[in-house]
């Protein structure tokens, strides 16, 4: 009989340290966004590779967006049969342009209608409609009152989840919209004017603990595992993401901070929320999307792995021209050396570029690449060459800074 007291007295104190933190290992989730307007051959190891890391797939069904000759339904072309032998449980996601004047009802429906029907005859597991519209804060009581229109002509069983933008915490009609959600994830990425990037952990902290204090409804918290950049035109800036886009115009690069996103999932896995159900990472990494993160690194951060650079110097090339390349096989920005010395053999020209310059003041055959930026950073998965020389031969000696 002790015995029996004393393993009840284990389960019980087992039970206790579980529920510490109400979202645990057990309850905290993780999906992921698949926004491709086009399925390719890719998906199959995009899937394959994420299945033991995040358990829905939050998949870019339907968009409704604004153009010059008025709004446009553009179909996703998705590879129904792979994703029901994926098997794990989908969210179709509706993207609504938030330029709209007028959102569609009954038009939606029925196409909303036909998506359904033969998402599910195809064997795929549709659990949640979500909605993702970047209503004006001044609307909010116009979209819950259009959300009630419409999921009384959508079936009753299906749960509808609205994605909530920053601007709409504590304003006129939030708690109404809330009230016609079964679900919600906030957005904290490309929230802000590009200018000011594309995540700010201690604005998504504020935001996150706003929504905490307001939410009626159980959320989850949108991240981005991205980068994107800005095309300068003359009305402004332009964003290019995952579509590239024609233009010569001077790009700026925004690169995000993986060590700050990180440390944000970190942080929010600590919170005691009862209504907090975990992550969402935009988006599903493919080897042709040069735009995301490779999934060895997304998969480095949502784990919560150590995350450090690895910057390696190698010179390519055959006599006689060489270049000095310099790779980043880490997860986090890499500081490039402020000097390195290359050594070589009856060298007769060299020069450098992406902010060196070179120095041959003492010896030809002992080449120098001194760095004139104050800070030089190489991305994960980024390559860039550093210089070039033509010599008989061509080492790399030493580095430092």
């Amino acid at each position: 009989m002790k015995s029996q007291f004393k393993l009840l007295g284990l389960v019980l104190s087992l039970c206790i340290l579980c529920s510490c933190s109400p979202q645990g290992s057990s309850a905290f989730s993780q999906h992921i966004y698949i926004w491709q307007r086009l399925w390719t051959a890719e998906h199959a190891g995009a899937l394959a590779q994420s299945k033991a890391d995040f358990t829905v797939l939050r998949v870019l069904a339907l968009q409704l967006h604004q153009t010059k000759a008025g709004p446009v339904w553009t179909e996703a072309k998705v590879d129904l049969p792979l994703l029901a032998a994926d098997g794990r449980p989908v969210h179709l996601v509706v993207r609504l342009d938030g330029q709209l004047k007028l959102l569609p009802t009954a038009l939606l429906q029925q196409k909303l209608t036909t998506l359904l029907q033969l998402w599910q005859q195809q064997g795929v597991k549709v659990t949640q409609l979500e909605l993702d519209y970047d209503c004006a804060s001044s609307q909010l009581a116009s979209y819950a009152g259009w959300i009630k229109e419409l999921r009384q002509l959508l079936p009753q069983t299906l749960a509808v989840a609205i994605t909530a933008l920053p601007d709409w915490l504590g304003k006129p009609g939030w708690s109404e919209l809330q009230q016609q959600a079964d679900q919600l994830t906030l957005q904290v990425h490309s929230v802000l004017s590009p200018e000011q990037g594309l995540f700010q952990a201690e604005l998504a902290k504020n935001w996150a603990q706003q929504l905490a204090q307001q939410a009626q409804k159980p959320f989850y918290i949108a991240v981005p595992s991205y980068h994107s950049a800005l095309l300068q035109q003359e009305q402004g800036w332009l964003v290019e993401s995952e579509q590239p886009l024609q233009s010569q115009a001077k790009r700026q690069e925004l690169w995000l901070d993986a060590a700050a996103v990180q440390d944000f999932s970190l942080w929010l896995q600590q919170q005691h929320w009862p209504l907090l159900q975990g992550l969402v990472w935009f988006r599903l990494p493919l080897p042709s999307d040069k735009r995301s993160w490779s999934y060895a690194q997304l998969q480095a951060v949502s784990s919560g792995k150590p995350l450090a650079a690895e910057l390696k110097l190698r010179v390519q090339g055959i006599a006689p021209q060489f270049e000095l390349v310099a790779e980043n096989h880490g997860f986090v920005a890499a500081q490039l050396p402020a000097q390195i010395r290359l050594s070589g053999s009856s060298c007769s020209a060299a020069d450098a570029v992406s902010g060196y310059k070179p120095d041959f003041s003492k010896n030809k055959n002992q080449l120098q690449f001194v760095l004139t930026k104050t800070e030089a950073m190489l991305q994960p998965g980024q390559a860039l060459v550093l210089g070039w020389a033509l010599c008989k031969n061509l080492t790399l000696f030493h580095s430092q800074g």
